[in-house]
């Protein structure tokens, strides 16, 4: 799969709209390669705010470029502007060992981006979450997104998540996943004594490192 980037994202489809990064391939090449380097600062600045995958598959993508890397999975950066990115878990790779720069509009918005706020974005992936009619796959997506706020409405809503049978049969580990955060933000350590499906123990064990 491949983008210009700043186009929009379509790939997997998502509740929000999206922009894409750091898909580079054949046809377009590495882009961004005549813009200046990425300062120490900026590269931590996209390794802290690509801490979360998700849309992880079944299968692998190799690198077009060099062979020597596989990736899996999409990393998703709210910006407070409110537009919302989408990269492979790739990106990182394709800056160190390509040349790939990204977009100013990326790397400006990481450098202004505090803690995300509760805004209309999370409105949408709250009601998503909640709302059993909902495609299982974005319901997926928003868990693993909500846990970057730190709400008590995003606690709320992927405590009420971790109860649904539909939902954590497909998507348990990454609801646990992202209830772990708040475990260790010190938001929800009662919830270690709570009844749970054993996919979400298990996403809650494995982010937490038990």
């Amino acid at each position: 799969m491949e983008y210009f980037d700043l186009s929009p994202y379509d790939y997997l489809g998502s509740p929000l709209p999206m922009r894409a990064v750091g898909w580079p391939g054949r046809r377009y090449g590495v882009q961004g390669a005549g813009a200046a380097p990425m300062t120490g600062a900026e590269m931590e600045r996209l390794r802290v705010a690509s801490r979360r995958l998700g849309s992880v598959t079944l299968g692998w993508h190799d690198c077009d470029f060099c062979g020597a890397f596989e990736g899996n999975g999409e990393y998703r950066y709210y910006l407070p502007d409110g537009e919302i990115y989408a990269a492979p878990m790739m990106i990182l790779h394709y800056v160190e060992e390509h040349g790939y720069r990204p977009p100013g509009e990326l790397r400006d918005g990481l450098r202004a981006a505090g803690q995300p706020r509760w805004d209309w974005r999370a409105e949408r992936l709250h009601a998503v979450l909640l709302d059993q009619s909902e495609d299982p796959d974005f319901r997926c997506q928003a868990a693993v997104d909500l846990a970057n706020r730190n709400d008590p409405r995003a606690l709320d809503a992927l405590r009420r998540a971790a109860h649904d049978e539909d939902l954590v049969d497909v998507a348990g580990d990454e609801v646990g996943r992202s209830l772990a955060t708040f475990v260790d933000r010190g938001l929800a350590r009662d919830l270690l004594a709570e009844d749970l499906h054993v996919m979400v123990r298990y996403g809650i064990d494995e982010a937490s490192g038990r």
